[in-house]
């Protein structure tokens, strides 16, 4: 590219951080290096989003920002910040998980690592009907999903609505459904990534796991305890944690227990 990647402007029309101009790009943030600002380019010129909003969401490993397709549809597009030390603490949910057999030769490559995990845990999620976020595109450390929400504001977590005996139910079949369909484990799952809008949404499936993990029995009580001491504090009736984890695996315990030794 002839001009500049990379300008910092004052002016933003229409609330828009990141256009495409000819071959000039205009940011605000500096937490775009070259390689991710050519990637964004990528991603545009394929139709995956025609420009970028605001941030809609923060965290130390990624952002997410609200992108409209030229056809004016919102998508959520999540940047895995590639100078985030983060990833090398989450080297546990990959190198344990069956479909990353080679991550140690992989290691310099743990953010896009990442991305392909989540893309790849979204989807199979989605084709087995949890509620997630519909994916649609990853490349290098960027991810783009459907937008949950309208107009770029998402619906409130869960943590931040009011609950009911309905939501604990849903949100438990959700779980059992991720297990035993999608043979996943969130691994992550607490009221901080349960969106609450006209549906329950579960979003953030980087940590998700094959239910053939060592740790994934480990991570789904972990899930199911988060849910519950949730629920429990906002006074709805819960399952006792014993009783979910046998009625969630099933089958598969019982023919645990029944083995041989």
């Amino acid at each position: 590219m002839k001009r500049a990647l990379r300008q910092v402007f004052k002016h933003e029309k229409e609330n828009r951080f990141l256009t495409r101009r000819s071959e000039d790009f205009q940011v605000i943030e500096e937490v775009f290096d070259k390689p991710t600002l050519m990637t964004l380019y990528s991603m545009m010129n394929s139709g995956f989003f025609a420009h970028l909003n605001g941030v809609v969401g923060s965290g130390k490993e990624s952002r997410v920002y609200w992108g409209v397709s030229n056809v004016g549809k919102d998508v959520a597009v999540k940047i895995y910040l590639m100078v985030s030390a983060d990833y090398k603490k989450r080297t546990l949910y990959i190198s344990g998980d069956p479909r990353f057999r080679t991550t140690k030769r992989w290691s310099h490559r743990l953010v896009e690592i990442w991305a392909q995990k989540e893309f790849r845990n979204l989807k199979t999620a989605f084709v087995n009907s949890v509620r997630v976020p519909r994916p649609i595109a990853v490349r290098r450390n960027i991810l783009v999903t459907e937008f949950i929400g309208e107009r770029g504001k998402p619906p409130p977590l869960l943590a931040e609505s009011e609950v009911t005996k309905s939501d604990y139910k849903s949100i438990i079949e959700m779980i059992t459904k991720l297990y035993r369909k999608a043979k996943l484990v969130h691994a992550d799952l607490s009221e901080f990534n349960i969106f609450k809008g006209r549906e329950l949404v579960i979003f953030d499936m980087g940590s998700s796991v094959d239910v053939r993990h060592p740790m994934s029995r480990e991570f789904l009580t972990r899930d199911l305890t988060n849910i519950n001491r949730f629920f429990s504090k906002n006074r709805i009736p819960i399952v006792p944690l014993d009783d979910l984890v046998k009625e969630i695996v099933g089958d598969e315990l019982s023919s645990i227990n029944s083995s041989p030794v």
